[in-house]
């Protein structure tokens, strides 16, 4: 059985979920942050499509590990599956995001400040000062990516759970693989580059713009601390 019982292919309905699940909900959830991300480095269409599909790229590979460990240690799936365990790993795990947004969002702040000495254009500080790259990827986006898809959701557990019967644990990995990706196909994408047009639209205020961006991420990231302390507390 697959989480579409319409679907009796696990592999297929497991990309076809995910392209229902990032439709309305991935998109809805995941869109603010990048969108800040985009407006703190500062970038245009391209770069920010480009952003974007990095941070899907790090919710994919946090969606893979999440499935490797399901295969791995299926028997264990149906006690990891109750609420009363998957709820302190996602209390965690939004910690975590919540840290690392906000550590992105002060270390934006940090860099758009314009160096002592420097000759740069207002309008160019950001973009020349604003980029997290790490080995030519935007690692910036790439972690706020992978910690956000730690943050497991319930179609995802759905998922391994229908289809632990019908794959083993390389199927696991590649029923993950495939919800990941078919999320990652969705209006965020397009949403990403239209938010860097947007405001590169208004090139005297990229300066602010980027600030404005860090403190978003800041914002959302002291939410996400906030909520999960009050579930510990």
């Amino acid at each position: 059985m697959s989480l579409l019982p319409a679907i009796a292919n696990p592999y297929l309905s497991a990309f076809v979920g995910g392209l229902a699940f990032g439709l309305a909900y991935c998109t809805a959830s995941c869109l603010p942050v990048v969108a800040g991300y985009i407006a703190g480095v500062g970038s245009g269409f391209k770069q920010s499509v480009k952003i974007t599909a990095i941070f899907n790229g790090g919710r994919i590979l946090a969606y893979t590990i999440i499935g490797a460990v399901v295969g791995v240690f299926g028997e264990l799936l149906r006690f990891f599956v109750s609420e009363s365990a998957i709820t302190p790993f996602q209390i965690y795990s939004s910690l975590a995001f919540g840290v690392v947004t906000i550590a992105i969002g002060a270390m934006l702040m940090w860099k758009i400040r314009k160096p002592s000495g420097c000759e740069c254009k207002p309008s160019d500080a950001a973009v020349t000062a604003g980029r997290i790259k790490r080995y030519g990827v935007d690692f910036g986006a790439f972690t706020l990516g992978f910690t956000r898809g730690l943050i497991i959701c319930t179609p995802l557990i759905l998922l391994l759970s229908t289809s632990l019967t019908l794959v083993d644990a390389a199927g696991s990995i590649a029923v993950a693989l495939l919800f990941g990706v078919g999320t990652s196909i969705s209006p965020i994408l397009i949403l990403g580059g239209v938010t860097g047009w947007l405001l590169n639209k208004a090139p005297l205020f990229r300066k602010w713009i980027s600030i404005a961006g860090g403190l978003i991420l800041i914002f959302l990231g002291a939410l996400s601390v906030y909520s999960s302390l009050t579930q510990i507390g």
